[in-house]
């Protein structure tokens, strides 16, 4: 491995890793890479910040119809998740219970 890499990038095999980030709402939110040096910002704080941060170039962030995230963000609010079987762990509508019928 080199000085570059960081161990999270390999498993005990030396092989990659699986990186792969899942959008449960691919209706809502839209994988997208920042091109250009333009002033762009993610519309989420991170903790103990009072302020936004910039997405750089060649950054990827998702976008909705109003609002940009960058990964760190997202999986933060639940927007990306990286685990591979979120359609079968999310709650199923035959199961959640329907209150006042």
């Amino acid at each position: 491995m080199s000085d570059s890499e960081s161990p999270a990038t390999h498993d005990g095999n030396d092989r990659p890793a699986d990186l792969r980030l899942y959008i449960p709402e691919p209706q809502v939110w839209t994988a997208r890479v920042k091109i250009g040096w333009d002033k762009e910002y993610c519309y989420a704080k991170l903790p103990g910040q009072d302020y936004l941060h910039l997405l750089l170039n060649g950054e990827i962030f998702l976008e909705s119809r109003d609002e940009r995230l960058c990964l760190t963000c997202a999986v933060r609010r639940g927007v990306v998740t990286m685990d591979r079987l979120y359609w079968q762990n999310r709650p199923r509508i035959a199961s959640i219970p329907v209150v006042g019928l």
